[in-house]
């Protein structure tokens, strides 16, 4: 994990053009043949072939009712912070806030946390001759509309209960808001959309009139940027509402014209959604005088082809096309260099404090977007150790002697904070700061008032949050302006040098009114249907332009002969010059499909490939539904649920909005209730853009499934009833385990992580998780996602899409582990073992062995890497500097890192016996062993086990009780390996851990470097000093707090039956997530329920809270061989919890009494394929007998007893089916 936050705290730029082409994509990273295994993974991705178990049907089986744990609920002051994501895996996401309002909207490849107006809920009713009651479904009102008096909302994840209480309403209202959750079915639960039943029941004594009412608005343009007013918002304009209406579903479609095009990408979609592979197309809209981020867009297209549209092109741009062409231009001549940061040091530079580092950067840090636009080999780059540290880096001083100080500059755009500054008699007289972009663009100040004072430059970094960093290069002196003079050398300089087209000079001209655009003979035929479409009064002339010079054809000029369009050569690829601005989408799109030379197929289409672009709808599931297409004002709504057909008829079936404007769509659903009846009415929001750019992974995964919004809707609407029948059988399935509610509360809540703002499935199939939301920090960091259990346990194809990535896409050739994805990395020690563990678990959910088989070359490499990388002698004792989690290294022998190393030797042994390698388990087995005895006689203090730094020593923590010393034991203990260490002194570190570490209140302690807890609560601090010898320096983050940690310590803490404290500490760990919000924490404000703090907001660590149901029911799994098993550690007398295996789940039941124990599990999801079952039975239980049924037919089976356990081996191969149940009756 690092201090930073690399999307700056959700100001993410994610529409930048700079970015991977899909060539990088494919060939520079060497993932096309991988993304291709990645999809055919994913065989729900085809409509037709379905997936076992997939939410089709609405039935359920009749299962026996249990007592339900309730939901968390909140109330009152416990509202504040609430705010519930609805989204699927990978697809964004709206939040319901605790005011009922959908508060965040992060469906547009956005992470900004910004609202988007006139869209909320609401309910008209009377009853009688009484008046109506309008009541917005939220506790603050818009416009007219008063809100309710009050919420109650109950947080079951994934679906929040919403009670409306308010004394003039007639009727009762409750909201059930979800996004599909069915556990094993990947496909239901990613779909882009928000699902809201709205149930009105009467109490009263009379008949109620009552209408449920939506709106929505069309949003598309906005791509979740502050700013918008009402309908008004500088993205908006030609924005589409049209009336669907079709079995079942009245619905509101909201699309948006690409006119004006913005600057981006352009796709190949097929009718069906998927992007079609091809060559890049570019759109650049009036690039200026030749931004550094126009020239690093093109530069791929200049190497590796493609087709850029340069639209709107003034003669500044052609002025920078010719500074930079120029050959003759001698820099030594303009200006003078002052500083390129080429050296290995800063020479003549004064530091202060950590963030420049010891040397000048090389570009791209980890962690970090890349950088660019640099000149040479060394930058100023602040962000060597992430966006933490701060520190100046001061000149030596100088005389001004010319008239402007120009330099390159990027990184954040804090005022003061990361900046460059001039300071003359110490005050800073000049400052600049970067953009919030990683590339580096030119900038200057003009001096003249200043000639011959003396002056320092200072470069300045004293800002930890998002974007806490300062790039800077190339500082020179000229008495012209320096901009074309800092782009040599650069990509802008090769760009221009590519862009050949022959001309003497330019300038503005107009072109009369009434005169027309001329198409010449080369012009591609499909501009002659829509010649009149662009409309030009002022363009850009070339004097000195010749037609067919170097390649260069006009297209269409002005009827002065004037070109207007320009085809020709760009490097590797071709250019579109557009001397005038505003050129139609409907223009663009042909002339980028002519230059391209790869003919359209049918059902092929262009469309803008920026991230803002896409659909939105709003759906009624109810054929009866008034849909009112386009309201703007107050008035217009009220006169709507006044009179909805009337409003509606007068309004048609389409809108569409001026420049600058949007419209909101409005759907009513009218009935009468009896008294005493209720009624439901659902709607839905659902939202495709499919386009993004993700470091070097491209689109969104649904873009494959659906075209557009509609469709989405469409599916929701035919499948509402089985999505909502298994969402709430899930539900209920979970709640029905009589487990502590805490441990329900924290593992159900954080499962929220999967399918919030912190990951994404791209369109080739990878699947992408930060470590937290806001891009902080890229990319499956093996060793944060080291902790998560709740991804794979829920949807193991997606553990298994993680494990391919590890093991096949980004594995060094030694067989090294990426730590992270986005860009090459090494391994960090912790997580290279987490994914040999998760290998295995990854194993043991799947059904057959053909996972392992895919993988085990690559794994085999890494389980023999690793031995060599931190065990040379073969002792099983870590070794050398082990970098890891703590965003540091430790060294020599220690169980942090040991216990995890001896759980991923034992892991690889199984997977290795699983596929007939004797020799490489042996092997293993042999250091394996040596390394359990060895740790266990060298690091145990007498309390607890500690660390033995090496002569050269780390961030260590020597004697230190570290709450992670037995993180490799927990792993153990859930893939069913066995003990590590002797039990007893697992038992007695745990005690230790809990004595030292954990603490009521922080009052009087300083968590540092970071705060995630206030001073009046507590939690488990990372590592302390009993006996006050804390080594210097220490592990970077002992003195921090992190759920993560503290649920995964409470799950070991479950396995060895000490269950008050595992309670303690996961009690307080959700008292600090109540809804109460909580400012002056990192990342935060705190107190959300469903999003646990770190480093970003929804961290992943946070889902090891999975592991508490793992330890409580003892699940012992073995897909492949058929092998389901429970050890409840739990009230094994009365037990009962939800589970999963790799096929199906459901509700596993336990009960003990006097000589005789049951065992029952319900299927009901799915289906278990059984050949061994394995349960723990008293130790008086010796001679037990056992009976065995399915779905009420006895199967033979042979009981066998192996310590505590009795393993039931059936005589042949068990298929249990949905909705059937297994009962075994031990007797003694």
């Amino acid at each position: 994990m690092r201090n930073c936050s690399c999307c700056a705290g959700g100001k993410c730029e994610s529409g930048e053009i700079a970015g991977l082409s899909r060539r990088e994509f494919l060939g520079r990273m060497a993932i096309g043949t991988t993304g291709l295994t990645l999809l055919g993974q994913l065989p729900w991705l085809e409509p037709a072939r379905g997936q076992p178990g997939a939410a089709q049907a609405a039935g359920e089986a009749a299962w026996p009712e249990y007592a339900r744990t309730p939901p968390r609920v909140y109330r009152g002051p416990y509202l504040e912070a609430v705010g519930m994501p609805l989204g699927g895996i990978g697809t964004g996401s709206i939040w319901l806030d605790g005011k009922g309002r959908l508060g965040v909207w992060q469906i547009f490849n956005n992470l900004s946390e910004t609202r988007i107006p006139d869209s909320y809920f609401a309910v008209s009713a009377r009853t009688g001759g009484g008046p109506g009651v309008t009541r917005l479904l939220q506790t603050e009102g818009e416009g007219p509309l008063s809100g309710v008096q009050e919420i109650e909302y109950e947080g079951g994840y994934p679906i929040a209960r919403l009670a409306f209480r308010d004394e003039a309403l007639p009727v009762q209202v409750t909201l059930e808001a979800f996004n599909p959750l069915v556990p094993l079915d990947t496909a239901s639960s990613s779909l882009p959309c928000a699902i809201f039943r709205l149930t009105a029941r009467n109490t009263g004594r009379e008949p109620a009139d009552v209408t449920l009412w939506a709106t929505l608005q069309n949003a598309v343009g906005s791509q979740g940027a502050a700013g918008i007013h009402d309908v008004r918002f500088h993205g908006y304009g030609g924005n589409r509402n049209r009336v669907v209406r079709q079995g079942g579903m009245v619905a509101v479609a909201m699309d948006k014209s690409p006119d004006p095009v913005k600057s981006g990408s352009v796709k190949v979609r097929t009718a069906a959604g998927p992007e079609v592979p091809g060559p890049e197309l570019l759109w650049l809209v009036r690039t200026g005088a030749f931004s550094a981020q126009a020239a690093e867009a093109l530069t791929g297209i200049v190497a590796d082809g493609g087709v850029a549209l340069l639209d709107g092109l003034e003669p500044a741009f052609f002025d920078a096309i010719a500074a930079l062409r120029d050959e003759t231009k001698d820099l030594g001549a303009l200006a003078t260099l002052f500083e390129d940061f080429e050296n290995k040091s800063y020479e003549g530079w004064t530091l202060t404090g950590n963030a420049f580092g010891k040397q000048p950067s090389r570009g791209t840090e980890g962690g970090q977007q890349p950088v660019s636009g640099f000149v040479g080999r060394g930058l100023v780059n602040t962000f060597i150790a992430g966006d933490g540290p701060e520190g100046t880096a001061t000149s030596k001083p100088f005389r001004i002697e010319r008239r402007y100080i120009g330099f390159l500059i990027g990184g954040g755009a804090h005022a003061g904070r990361t900046c460059i500054n001039l300071k003359v008699d110490g005050q800073v007289v000049r400052t600049a700061t970067g953009k919030n972009r990683e590339a580096l663009e030119p900038a200057s100040w003009d001096v003249a008032d200043l000639k011959g004072r003396e002056a320092i430059v200072e470069i300045v970094d004293r800002h930890s949050g998002g974007w806490g960093h300062i790039n800077v290069d190339q500082i020179l002196f000229s008495d012209v302006p320096p901009e074309p003079l800092l782009k040599q050398g650069t990509s802008a300089e090769t760009v221009a040098k590519a862009i050949a087209v022959p001309f003497e000079a330019a300038e503005q001209a107009e072109l009369p009114a009434g005169q027309k655009i001329v198409l010449t003979e080369d012009c591609p035929p499909g501009l002659r249907r829509i010649a009149d479409g662009w409309q030009v009064t002022r363009f850009t002339r070339l004097r000195g332009f010749r037609s067919g010079e170097k390649g260069y054809r006009v297209w269409a000029a002005t009827p002065a002969g004037d070109p207007l369009i320009v085809e020709g050569p760009l490097g590797a690829g071709r250019v579109l010059v557009v001397l005038a601005g505003g050129l139609p989408w409907a223009w663009g799109s042909v002339l980028l499909a002519a230059s391209s030379g790869v003919p359209l197929q049918p059902g092929e289409r262009l469309v803008p490939g920026t991230p803002g672009w896409g659909t939105m709808a709003l759906a009624a599931l109810d054929d009866h539904a008034a849909a009112l297409p386009a309201w703007t004002t107050d008035e217009g709504l009220t006169a709507f649920m006044a009179d909805p057909a009337g409003a509606a008829q007068a309004a048609g079936e389409q809108a569409v909005s001026p420049p600058g404007e949007t419209v909101n769509a409005a759907l009513g659903v009218p009935f009468t209730l009896p008294p005493g009846q209720q009624r439901t009415v659902t709607f839905a929001i659902t939202w495709h853009f499919p386009n993004v750019q993700r470091f070097q992974h491209s689109g969104n995964l649904y873009g494959r499934r659906w075209p557009d919004a509609l469709a989405v809707a469409r599916d929701v609407a035919q499948r509402s009833d089985a999505l909502w029948a298994k969402t709430q059988q899930y539900h209920r399935t979970v709640y029905e385990s009589n487990l502590p509610e805490e441990f329900l509360d924290a593992m159900t809540s954080q499962s929220v992580i999967l399918r919030g703002p912190t990951c994404f499935w791209a369109e080739d199939g990878y699947f992408g998780g930060f470590e937290g939301s806001y891009g902080c920090c890229p990319l499956n960091c093996t060793h944060v996602w080291n902790y998560a259990q709740t991804h794979a346990r829920l949807f193991p194809d997606v553990g298994r899409n993680m494990r391919v990535s590890d093991f096949l896409t980004y594995l060094h050739e030694s067989g090294e582990t990426s730590h992270r994805q986005h860009s090459p990395h090494g391994a960090f020690t912790d997580g290279h073992c987490a994914c040999i563990e998760a290998a295995y678990r990854e194993h043991q959910l799947s059904p057959d062995t053909a996972f392992l088989k895919q993988v085990w070359p690559g794994l085999q490499k890494a389980v023999d890497w690793l031995i060599e990388k931190i065990d040379k002698t073969h002792e099983g004792l870590p070794t050398g500097h082990q970098p890891n989690t703590y965003d540091c290294s430790v060294s020599g022998p220690n169980t942090f890192i040991g216990s995890q190393y001896l759980s991923a030797l034992a892991a690889a042994e199984r997977m290795a016996a699983v596929l007939d390698d004797a020799d490489s388990a042996a092997r293993w087995r042999q250091v394996r062993e040596a390394g359990m005895k060895n740790q266990n006689d060298k690091l145990w203090n007498g309390e607890y086990y500690i660390q033995i730094p090496e002569e050269r020593p780390a961030n260590d923590y020597n004697n230190g009780c570290h709450s992670d010393q037995l993180l490799g034991q927990w792993w153990a203990h859930m893939l069913d390996l066995g003990y590590l260490y002797p039990v007893e002194r697992i038992r007695g570190a745990l005690e230790a851990i809990m004595g030292h570490n954990f603490r009521e209140k922080f009052a009087g302690f300083t968590q540092a470097p970071r705060r995630y807890v206030p001073d009046d609560e507590g939690g488990l601090l990372m590592c302390t000093w009993p006996h006050n010898d804390r080594p210097k320096p220490f592990i970077v983050y002992a003195d921090e707090v992190w759920t993560g940690i503290e649920y995964a310590v409470a799950g070991a803490m479950v396995y060895e039956s000490q269950f008050e404290p595992a309670r303690r500490i996961v009690r307080m760990a959700r008292s600090r997530y109540d809804g109460r919000r909580r400012d002056g924490l990192n990342s935060g404000p705190g107190g959300n329920p469903f999003n646990e703090l770190e480093c970003g907001k929804f961290y992943a660590r946070a889902m090891s809270s999975w592991s508490l149901l793992i330890a409580c029911q003892g699940l012992v799994l073995d897909g492949p061989r058929g092998v389901l098993g429970f050890r409840p550690k739990w009230q094994p007398e009365d037990h009962r919890s939800f589970f999963t295996a790799c096929e199906g789940w459901g509700l596993f039941v336990q009960r003990r009494e006097s000589g005789r124990q049951t065992e029952r599990i319900e299927v009901r999801h799915g289906q278990l394929r059984l050949r061994e079952m394995v349960f723990e039975l008293p130790k008086d239980a010796a001679a037990a007998t056992a009976t065995l049924t399915v779905a009420g037919r006895t199967v033979p089976a042979a009981v066998r007893r192996d310590g505590n356990d009795v393993r039931l081996t059936l005589e042949n191969e068990v298929l249990a089916a949905e909705g059937d149940t297994l009962e075994v009756g031990w007797k003694w």
